[in-house]
């Protein structure tokens, strides 16, 4: 599957990325954005990694349209099934960041059932506006 740097248009793009078995990692980043300088390399050499099991999409706020959960950049948002599971926003302290990426990514790629959210309400889904430069 691959890291892919995405454009994403409307809504109905988001639910495209969305239509696989596989989860689903959106890292959401800005280019005014210091902590996205790391974030970025970081999320894509550890993806690189698990390439088969999870489909990686770094996505740039200054293309892509709002999600409602992506309130500040970077924020990485995993979906299963179609429905958010997991959002982080940032990667905590600079020396925890590396562990906590690789943890995430290890938890989905094992194929440890994950619940979803506790809310029986559909994800959000982004809104067809332009994008915000954040």
């Amino acid at each position: 599957m691959g890291i892919a740097t995405a454009v994403i248009a409307n809504a109905e793009d988001y639910q495209r990325e969305l239509s696989t078995p596989l989860p689903v990692f959106m890292l959401f980043i800005s280019e005014h954005c210091p902590a996205c300088g790391e974030a970025g390399p970081l999320f894509e050499r550890i993806a690189g990694k698990y390439a088969n099991t999870v489909k990686s999409l770094v996505l740039d706020t200054a293309q892509t349209p709002r999600h409602p959960d992506v309130t500040g950049t970077p924020t990485l948002l995993i979906f299963q099934n179609g429905q958010m599971v997991e959002k982080l926003k940032g990667f905590g302290p600079q020396e925890d960041q590396e562990q906590t990426v690789k943890d995430t990514f290890s938890r989905y790629a094992t194929g440890m059932e994950i619940s979803p959210p506790t809310s029986t309400e559909p994800s959000p889904t982004p809104e067809s506006t332009p994008p915000s430069h954040r």
